[in-house]
């Protein structure tokens, strides 16, 4: 993946980043320097400045490193970020999705790594600089038991929040993924990720996915493929399907008039998973696609170049 990495979308300017070794007690500056050295050929992003929502590769090329390193981990902020075998390029080089949550403000962050070598356990700091996304705003119109909850309501969503965060939590060790993502139907997009919105006047939420236009009945397709976690009936998201590809990678595709498919189900990518329609909190009927990368929503279409671009494509 050197230069540049071309996709139908975008082209990805792979950078190489500055290095800060946090150094182990009792090595001198020496081997700080050493280190530093050997990790700026081995450590890439495809970004460095990501807006809130977004989507970089972190690459480590292991082969590079001297000496030899293992128990390799990486975390940005709270969440661990899942290292995985490139699965275009050699043994050896790995690359993890780094996703930027929709709250982040405008920063310079850092991503951390931790390995271990012949001289113990190492730390450095990968920077990178969060920028502002400039989303906007929308109004729609509800139904107002979606906006006002009663007490039961409230319950059942606390419940059902619960169960959402305990699949999240718990992707396949492994990658379960081939080849890129497609968009689950081919339709205009009606709303962005990221959109402040306002429902019956009041602010209730960001948009976590994207909305396409899609009458009722209309095939909703898996983009990739995995295994379905959740194939049920939920307050705001309606009918929903949520299908994890390993590796920290989610898809969930909301608010579908039928459910085609079951939990603990392996589906391969285009299986038809349900039809479109107008189930849960929503002003008319669309479908909502998300994207959740290592705990994080992020953008789906930026998601999509953002593989594509990994995969050299």
């Amino acid at each position: 993946m050197n230069g540049l990495l071309r996709s139908s979308h975008t082209i990805v300017i792979l950078l190489m980043v500055y290095i800060v070794i946090v150094a182990p007690r009792g090595h001198a500056a020496a081997t700080v320097d050493q280190t530093t050295r050997t990790l700026s050929t081995a450590v890439r992003l495809s970004a460095v400045n990501v807006a809130n929502g977004q989507v970089t590769v972190l690459e480590i090329n292991l082969s590079n490193l001297d000496p030899p390193a293992s128990d390799l981990k990486a975390r940005y902020g709270q969440n661990s970020i899942a290292l995985f075998q490139h699965p275009v390029k050699p043994a050896g080089i790995y690359c993890g999705l780094v996703g930027i949550p929709l709250s982040a403000v405008p920063q310079k962050a850092v991503i951390e790594l931790e390995w271990t070598d012949s001289r113990g356990r190492q730390a450095a700091s990968i920077p990178v600089s969060i920028i502002d996304g400039k989303y906007k705003s929308e109004n729609l119109s509800v139904d107002s038991r979606h906006v006002k909850l009663s007490n039961e309501n409230l319950e059942r969503v606390a419940r059902e929040k619960k169960e959402i965060r305990r699949i999240y939590s718990s992707s396949s060790k492994r990658r379960l993924w081939y080849g890129n993502f497609n968009k689950p139907l081919s339709a205009e997009a009606t709303s962005a990720f990221g959109t402040r919105r306002l429902f019956n006047g009041q602010h209730r939420s960001y948009h976590r996915g994207t909305d396409f236009r899609a009458a009722v009945g209309t095939p909703v397709y898996a983009s990739n493929s995995g295994i379905v976690r959740m194939a049920q009936n939920l307050f705001f998201s309606g009918n929903i399907v949520i299908v994890d590809h390993g590796m920290g990678i989610f898809t969930n595709y909301a608010h579908l008039s039928k459910i085609q498919a079951i939990a603990g189900q392996q589906i391969a990518r285009g299986h038809q998973i349900g039809l479109s329609g107008a189930s849960g909190r929503v002003s008319g009927p669309h479908l909502h696609w998300a994207v959740r990368v290592n705990e994080v929503y992020v953008d789906p279409l930026q998601f999509l170049s953002v593989i594509s671009a990994l995969l050299g494509q």
